[in-house]
């Protein structure tokens, strides 16, 4: 919900950013290194290769200007974060480098491609787990061309390295448990076999080199598979990063605090459940992460442990809060948003969790408690009654945060129809636009119609019409 302006505004801003980031200059010294790998591959003919130096020399920075358009929001819809940007550039660094090595500091067989000898398949589906499809389609093509304008490849080695990362960059859509990276890797290894056999074919080889080159273009997608999963949890763990991998280990309902949460606040427990079924299918719907939503869903009221009997959904005999005054009670409903942020970072979990914790109530006001100490007080501050967090900044929040809202208020409608619910969601929809808590979210209304629907048909189901029973009818009309 920002205007074109602001938002080519705030590109140009963060391009100039990046430019004096930490991680845009780390990966400068990178490219740095390369140049030197460069020099000294070539025996150190530097005042007689001058001219191919220097051209070395622009080469590297001009991939280095690209890596720093190719992290930029309008290519990857996305900003990277700190983390993203230190993982690519050592990626890139890393295979440019390493290729160099290989094709120079190695004795490597003529009738060796160097591309098999290199696990391309690897660096894509790190950056695909990592950072998304669409860098990894990107970086697909162009690492592969990185090192083959730096020498490193020919143009055998360049067709074999690009199908391989091609198939790597599309492979694991959909893979949410790790023996899809073996599955990955065998497809891979298809591909590299397939693309030797069309380098063979286009060099008229002889038939006897044909299984010797099959079996390493298998070898290397096999081992890209299995490089994959050594890589993938400590790079988990040290990037705090959000995978599928990651997000499906998180969603054991059987997690310690996820049971804690069950046996303490029950009510909370089934509500999180509730929440989770309707963020993770409007997310469907509108192509949003669904696994990050229902995930963030299940741990977004983990602070409510604390103080059970204040909420609502576990009180069962009476209401705790009828006993005390408005401006306590406001306090102990606000908490619950941090210590929830306290617990998720003791458990670790990542940013992206704890975002939609901190988030999933935004900077809202808490009416009853504030029209009730209105009653009692002559001035009220609102910002005394207004959760601690900030509006949502991502669409899977921010749904989350509809969710919340959306499960908890149509407990209250009195025999809920499709279109009691219909009316009640829009109702609480355009409480949340006015109030400007999804400014920030990047949902459109188109987005936000499509959400309604989703949690229409997802309530109107849990709450459909149930045939009365005989000795239910004859209790009923006593």
């Amino acid at each position: 919900m920002k205007t074109k302006n602001e938002n080519e505004k705030k590109d140009s801003d963060s391009l100039l950013t990046r430019l004096r980031s930490g991680p845009s200059l780390f990966s400068l010294a990178l490219y740095v290194i390369a140049i030197a790998v460069i020099i000294i591959c070539e025996n150190m003919n530097f005042f007689y290769e001058t001219g191919e130096i220097i051209g070395y020399i622009f080469l590297i920075f001009l991939i280095y200007a690209m890596f720093i358009i190719l992290q930029g929001r309008t290519i990857l819809g996305k900003e990277l974060n700190n983390s993203e940007r230190y993982l690519l550039a050592s990626l890139i660094g890393s295979y440019i480098i390493g290729s160099i090595l290989i094709k120079n500091l190695t004795t490597v067989v003529d009738r060796l491609p160097i591309a098999l000898a290199i696990p391309t398949g690897l660096f894509i589906m790190l950056l695909a787990v990592f950072m998304g499809k669409r860098l990894a389609v990107i970086m697909a093509v162009a690492i592969p061309l990185g090192a083959y304008f730096t020498g490193a490849f020919d143009y055998h080695s360049y067709i074999i390295a690009l199908v391989s990362g091609a198939a790597a960059s599309t492979v694991l859509q959909n893979a949410h448990n790790r023996m899809s990276l073996i599955k990955a890797g065998i497809v891979i290894a298809v591909a590299n076999c397939f693309a030797v056999v069309v380098v063979l074919l286009l060099r008229q080889a002889n038939v006897y080199e044909y299984p010797a080159l099959l079996f390493w273009a298998a070898l290397n997608g096999i081992i890209c598979g299995m490089l994959t999963i050594g890589f993938l949890p400590p790079l988990e763990h040290a990037l705090n990063a959000v995978t599928p991998f990651r997000l499906m280990e998180l969603s054991d309902l059987n997690a310690p605090i996820l049971r804690k949460l069950f046996t303490t606040a029950p009510g909370t427990y089934t509500h999180s459940l509730m929440v989770a079924n309707l963020a993770e299918q409007a997310c469907q719907d509108i192509g949003a992460n669904a696994l990050l939503a229902r995930v963030g869903a299940y741990y977004h009221d983990i602070g409510k442990m604390e103080n059970p009997d204040y909420f609502v959904e576990n009180q069962t005999d009476h209401n705790r809060h009828d006993e005390i005054a408005p401006r306590l009670s406001a306090t102990i409903i606000r908490s619950h948003v941090k210590l929830g942020v306290e617990k998720a970072k003791n458990l670790g979990l990542p940013k992206d969790i704890i975002s939609i914790i901190a988030e999933h109530h935004g900077n809202s006001i808490i009416e009853w408690f504030y029209n009730k100490a209105t009653e009692q007080e002559i001035t009220v501050n609102s910002e005394d009654f207004a959760y601690p967090g900030s509006p949502p900044h991502s669409k899977e929040s921010a749904i989350v945060m509809l969710a919340d809202i959306t499960e908890a208020a149509v407990r209250t409608l009195n025999k809920p129809t499709a279109s009691k619910i219909d009316k009640f969601v829009q109702q609480l929809f355009d409480a949340k636009i006015d109030h400007g808590q999804l400014c920030e979210s990047e949902l459109s209304f188109r987005d936000l119609e499509i959400i309604k629907k989703s949690f229409v048909r997802v309530l109107a189901g849990y709450y459909h019409a149930r045939i009365e029973y005989p000795k239910q009818k004859e209790e009923k009309d006593e």
